[in-house]
């Protein structure tokens, strides 16, 4: 049985966190996303990656739409096609989760 070893590189980190970023600036109010970093944090330190793609997804379903949201959901679909070890789902994880933190609301929104 081979395994194949997932390289995640350091432009799939920035891409991902660039996306996440244009994609959250849309999506809740701060209040939302401050809910949603402190469940994606309390996933990422129990290491359910299933947990996380879950509750990413869902945020992202809201935003289907969106081509930076499809963009991202494919990005993460590249890399979760197999099973990611610890410190890359943690490079990851914590990629999308400061996209997340550093969004701002465009101007005139919630």
């Amino acid at each position: 049985m081979s395994s194949h070893k997932v390289v995640i590189s350091k432009n799939d980190l920035e891409n991902i966190r660039r996306l996440s970023d244009e994609v959250f600036k849309e999506i809740g109010s701060e209040n939302y996303k401050q809910k949603l970093v402190y469940n994606l944090l309390n996933i990422v330190r129990s290491g359910d990656q299933e947990k996380f793609l879950w509750n990413i997804l869902r945020a992202l379903n809201s935003r289907k739409d969106n081509d930076s949201a499809k963009k991202l959901i494919g990005e993460i679909n590249k890399l979760y096609a197999f099973k990611i070890s610890g410190k890359n789902f943690e490079k990851l994880a914590y990629t999308i989760i400061m996209g997340i933190m550093s969004s701002q609301p465009k101007s005139g929104g919630d």
